[in-house]
């Protein structure tokens, strides 16, 4: 692998984070390592200025109980500014984002011998034990996980000798003997033992644990031969940087490929910054971001009065506008975060709960200010029921907006409930998660533009009335239950809603010229208010272009909705979507109705969701669908 493998700053927080594998061009695997060596630079020592990479979302900090959210760092190569001359000088040069060689078990591609490596280790050119030569070496293509968090290197000694225990230090091979299935992978030892790798990522049965159903792996129950023994998950700990971190794990691994979705799952949470009420205080907020000046730098000042005379000292002569007064009030923003939100929450659910209320409740206002602009459009006035604007409640652009985005933790194999715990999440990002120096998290901003509107929250709660809605979606809140413990979809106005935000933005994709990846949703899923943000962003502090929130013109929206519902009715898939739709459900879990990727699905980077909790059903339908009056 080479010295380096360029990444974006947001691909670090949402998709290669602490614990994911990244794939070389040339084909070579590696892990990214732990926050604790993030700012560290190639001698190893650790940045000193890490101002100039903070982010102020003091909302965020408050619910997370971190002192700092953090910008991955740039890459600044210290040749460009050691010169003599006129070099200009540069903090942070040098500093990487570590990489771990994993899987760390490689085959020789002559003859098939299965060489390990070292985590440190920089290159796959490995001196053949059977070959005697120096050969490039391949990757394995397995590796292990489990549901809490741990990754490790394939058995294959335990596997071929089929027990754990085994003592034997015999050489393995990975031949291929033909063929497009497992069967055609077989490993053998030279002590005599050989055995293919079929079955070895299946699912084979569910076990009645404490009364909760668990799954365990053909791997766990094939591995060893003898009879009750299951094989459990060592617990390993690679991106912590070494081979032999680990902790005691009861949890049955499943075998899966190294490049599966399901290797890694980023659990990041997002708020949108909303402005206060005092317009002074907010410009001295946005002067604050623009010279830098973070709760860091205002820490070396002790009083509050220093911490004045500090400010006035560092920001530009325009400071001079503003009293004593209101600079302390942006000072307590920045050092103490948001009032009103808890500090007691453990569930990111619950956090971001708390966030969307305050979000909602400033995006149906009109707003001005440098970060936040909301532009009303539509509000629902005396307009007939048969009408089709009837439906909705109000519109408004959102002609400027930021967000920041931050990485908690991570999940493998599935996104489960527990790993939306924060503490959790850090102590799986951090090896020494508890020391003062780690108390942070990754973070990234981006600015963009959207449409915001709310469903008419009357027409919604008689919909939901009915005896027809009601007997289809109690089916259908029978498997949810069953899977799924997000109880925010157990209402079939908020499913309805999120359907509904899914084929509005494959319509906007359509109309203004956006590409469907780039534009997202944001719900808004509270008792007596039903809304939802659709929105794309960009790193830019300028922002996106105005394509999209022209859309969210009375003129244009009304029609592109139509639209959408009108083209909702028919799936190239039906009548199959709609038959199983409305009758087992299908997806993941069988939390959908009728909704597959023929019809209702987005790009991964679009739903915030992963395409669960969709159904066309309640749109459209004949008998129960909410716009079947007017369709």
């Amino acid at each position: 692998m080479k010295d380096y493998l360029p990444l974006r700053r947001g691909q670090l927080i949402t998709t290669f984070g602490p614990g994911a594998l990244v794939i070389s061009p040339e084909g070579e695997s590696a892990m990214i390592g732990a926050l604790d060596k993030w700012f560290y630079n190639i001698k190893e020592i650790r940045s000193d200025n890490l101002e100039e990479f903070e982010i102020d979302e003091p909302s965020l900090k408050t619910i997370l109980k971190v002192n700092k959210l953090l910008q991955p760092p740039d890459f600044r190569p210290s040749y460009k500014y050691n010169g003599g001359g006129n070099s200009t000088f540069q903090t942070n040069t040098d500093i990487y984002i570590p990489l771990l060689r994993f899987p760390t078990w490689h085959y020789c591609p002559v003859c098939k011998t299965l060489h390990r490596t070292k985590l440190s280790n920089r290159t796959n050119w490995i001196d053949c034990c059977e070959c005697k030569a120096m050969r490039k070496m391949i990757q394995v293509p397995f590796v292990i996980i489990c549901k809490n968090g741990h990754i490790a290197d394939f058995p294959w000694s335990e596997w071929v000798h089929r027990n754990e225990d085994t003592t034997c230090e015999g050489t393995m091979k990975l031949n291929f003997t033909g063929g497009a299935t497992l069967d055609s992978l077989k490993i053998t030892c030279s002590c005599g033992a050989e055995r293919s790798l079929r079955g070895i990522t299946s699912k084979s049965t569910s076990l009645n644990d404490d009364d909760d159903n668990v799954v365990i792996s053909e791997l766990s129950l094939r591995l060893n031969e003898q009879k009750g023994k299951y094989y459990v998950c060592p617990g390993n700990k690679p991106w912590f940087g070494k081979d032999d971190e680990k902790e005691s794990c009861n949890a049955y691994p499943f075998a899966v490929l190294k490049n599966s979705l399901n290797v890694y799952y980023p659990n990041t949470i997002s708020a949108i910054y909303l402005p206060g009420g005092n317009p002074n205080v907010e410009s001295i907020i946005d002067m604050f971001e623009k010279c830098k000046i973070t709760p860091s730098i205002l820490s070396t000042a002790e009083s509050k009065q220093n911490k004045i005379k500090l400010v006035r000292k560092l920001c530009p002569p325009e400071i001079s506008e503003y009293n004593d007064e209101d600079i302390e009030l942006a000072i307590i923003y920045i050092e103490s975060g948001e009032r009103g939100l808890s500090t007691d929450i453990q569930n990111s659910k619950k956090a971001e709960e708390e966030l969307r209320k305050k979000e909602f409740e400033t995006l149906i206002k009109e707003i001005d200010s440098r970060n936040l602009k909301v532009k009303k459009e539509w509000y629902f006035g005396n307009i007939s029921n048969n009408d089709f604007r009837s439906y909705f409640q109000l519109i408004n652009r959102v002609t400027k907006l930021k967000e920041t985005i931050v990485l908690f933790g991570f999940s493998r194999l599935a996104t489960d409930d527990a790993f939306y715990d924060i503490e959790i999440g850090k102590k799986l990002l951090f090896k020494d998660w508890d020391s003062k120096e780690n108390n942070w998290l990754p973070a990234y901003k981006v600015y963009g533009e959207g449409i915001f509107f709310t469903l008419n929250i009357n027409k919604i709660k008689e919909w939901e009335e009915k005896n027809e809605v009601k007997d289809y979606f109690t089916k259908m809140l029978t498997r949810i239950i069953k899977n799924t413990k997000d109880y925010r979809f157990y209402k079939a106005r908020n499913i309805l809603l999120h359907t509904l935000s899914h084929i509005i933005i494959d319509e906007l994709a359509l109309t203004c010229g956006y590409n469907a990846a780039s534009i997202k949703e944001r719900l808004y899923l509270e008792e007596d208010n039903c809304g939802v943000l659709i929105y794309t962003s960009s790193g830019d502090i300028d922002g996106t272009f105005g394509g999209l929130v022209r859309m969210g013109r009375e003129k244009n929206f009304f029609p592109i909705v139509y639209k959408a519902i009108e083209k909702a009715k028919w799936c190239s898939s039906d009548p199959v979507c709609s038959e199983i739709g409305k009758t087992s459900g299908q997806g993941v879990n069988f939390v959908n109705g009728a909704s597959c990727h023929s019809c209702s699905y987005l790009p991964e980077t679009s739903c915030e969701n992963g395409n669960l909790f969709l159904d066309r059903t309640l749109l459209i339908d004949e008998k129960i669908g909410f716009f079947n009056g007017v369709i």
